[in-house]
């Protein structure tokens, strides 16, 4: 009994996860997605950008907000008026958001406090041309991205 018990315990677990991934579907490489960043965490343990490449990816499940602590994105890159940013947690927390020069100069710095979703534009009129790298931390976890000041 304990070992019929064991087996079927087993077949429900790995039903369960291979039910994540439609394996009669094949993944897309290159969806035709539009670029919304709305994170969401796959069933899968990943972040996807938004709804349309979590269905490239043959996910059959996922839910609001990134798999990790904090995700962000920018646009434009290059940039040359406003960097225009969207920052998600994963659950309420303060968020630290840094902007560091080739010599790792702060050049922007701002703290935000219990955040889910935030979008910031930050002016790039006092920045001189070049590659700038921006730093988002909260609870502990870092994320880190380049990007290019651009000049008309």
């Amino acid at each position: 009994m304990r070992i019929l018990f064991t087996l079927l315990l087993l077949s429900g677990v790995l039903s369960s996860s291979a039910q994540c991934i439609d394996t009669l579907n094949f993944v897309d490489p290159a969806p035709a997605c539009f670029l919304e960043f709305r994170p969401l965490c796959g069933c899968d343990g990943n972040t996807y950008r938004n709804e349309c490449y979590a269905e490239a990816a043959t996910l059959l499940r996922w839910v609001d907000g990134p798999y990790e602590q904090v995700a962000f994105e920018f646009r434009p890159n290059p940039v040359i008026d406003f960097l225009n940013t969207t920052i998600v947690t994963k659950f309420e927390a303060n968020v630290n958001i840094y902007i560091f020069d080739k010599n790792g100069t702060i050049k922007y710095a701002q703290r935000l406090n219990a955040v889910t979703w935030y979008y910031l534009t930050i002016p790039m009129n006092t920045f001189d041309p070049g590659v700038y790298v921006m730093l988002v931390e909260s609870n502990g976890v870092t994320k880190v991205s380049k990007f290019v000041k651009w000049n008309t």
